[in-house]
């Protein structure tokens, strides 16, 4: 697969609906945007923590707690063959966990917190990797970023494909003001969090051996009151937030995304677009409208959808054009309500496990997308039967069961 074809797995117009009925905000412009990052290939030693081999934990514990100090003595307590013992008491002298003088074995320091921490700590001298640091502020990037399977980090020809390609969305890149600060690197050492932004227990004899910049792509709301940054590694399903605070923070991006163009520019291109989207299904005496928010929609009878036009589920839905948008919308309500019980079937099916308070969540954010009063899950599952939805029916009949 392509690094062309593998940028965005969902459509921008997912983020639109999660950042609008999921957060809150009233999204102004949806923008494809690559977000510089620092990858930077460093070497350290490196320690890391695992769990125990069960009865690595228990002679370590014997070694540390119940006085014992050879390898007769740790067999005879634990009941143990000696020869498993002897094994085991040269792996944790090999990991740095043992020391033996005089045939007395004692823990060293690693191993003496290893035991106390429950956690066995394993040391790598000179271990080279790499770590990842968005470029507006050189803060580290999250552990979701470091899926390679999921998240793609452009360079070099890959770059260049993408910014050449005349698939939608066009992705524009975001220039760093500076090069890369290696006291962010220091800074690694200070940080409690490690486990989150895939760092070591410890890092010591840190050194950077060489700093490449890259791309990497996101979705951007942005809204009258802030922006919300989607990335690769969610899904669209909720936006990333060290990223979004970082974005919002960053003159150079914020610079950038105010001389996209002017607000009469962009209502002129939205209407024509709109218009366009119209006369290609036939609705020709329809005209897109401004909504109290400001945002555009375009408004359509309950004639124009089911069997034989669009689908209900379009309603409240979004239609992406460059980086604006339209709404879809239907002021009858009997659409609205069969929309709800479509999307909520998508939803529910394309999901593997899903609780009472998942469905309830999903049901009441539909509801706010469809102006509609929020049904329980009774009437829904009423609903369901008798617009032969049956396996919705059947889950929901499910759900309700479960306690609230």
């Amino acid at each position: 697969m392509t690094a062309e074809a593998r940028l965005m797995s969902f459509p921008g117009e997912r983020v639109l609906e999660d950042a609008a009925f999921g957060r809150g905000m009233v999204p102004t412009r949806l923008y494809a945007l690559l977000l510089p990052v620092w990858q930077v290939e460093i070497r350290a030693d490196i320690t890391e923590g695992e769990d125990f081999f069960l009865i690595d934990r228990f002679l370590e514990r014997g070694l540390r707690h119940g006085a014992l100090h050879s390898v007769d003595e740790l067999a005879a307590f634990f009941a143990l063959d000696r020869a498993l013992v002897a094994q085991a008491a040269r792996f944790l002298t090999a990991i740095g966990h043992v020391e033996e003088s005089g045939g007395r074995l004692s823990l060293t320091p690693l191993g003496q917190r290893s035991v106390d921490d429950d956690v066995r700590y394993v040391v790598t001298h000179q271990d080279r990797r790499k770590l990842y640091f968005e470029a507006l502020s050189c803060t580290p990037l999250t552990r979701a970023h470091y899926d390679e399977e999921v998240v793609t980090l452009l360079s070099g020809h890959a770059l260049d494909r993408v910014l050449r390609s005349e698939r939608h969305p066009r992705f524009t890149p975001i220039l760093a003001a500076s090069g890369f600060d290696r006291s962010a690197l220091d800074r690694l050492t200070e940080r409690t969090d490690r486990a989150r932004f895939n760092l070591p227990v410890a890092l010591d004899a840190l050194e950077s051996l060489g700093e490449e910049l890259v791309f990497l792509p996101v979705y951007v709301v942005r809204g009258r009151d802030g922006l919300l940054v989607y990335g690769q590694a969610r899904a669209g399903t909720a936006p990333d937030p060290e990223l979004s605070e970082v974005c919002a923070r960053a003159p150079e991006l914020v610079n950038a995304l105010d001389n996209e163009e002017s607000g009469e520019e962009a209502d002129e291109r939205v209407q024509r677009a709109a218009r366009t989207w119209l006369r290609d299904r036939g609705f020709d005496a329809v005209a897109p409208e401004r909504d109290d928010d400001g945002t555009w929609s375009v408004s359509l009878p309950s004639s124009a959808f089911g069997e034989n036009g669009l689908r209900e589920s379009r309603i409240g839905t979004y239609q992406v054009t460059g980086t604006r948008f339209f709404r879809v919308w239907c002021p009858a309500e009997t659409p609205r309500k069969r929309a709800l019980l479509d999307r909520l079937d998508q939803r529910l099916a394309a999901r593997r496990r899903v609780t009472r308070q998942d469905a309830e969540e999903l049901v009441a954010r539909l509801a706010r997308q469809l102006r509609l009063e929020v049904p329980d899950l009774s009437r829904l599952r009423a609903g369901a039967g008798k617009t032969g939805l049956t396996g919705l029916e059947a889950q929901l009949a499910r759900l309700e069961k479960e306690p609230k």
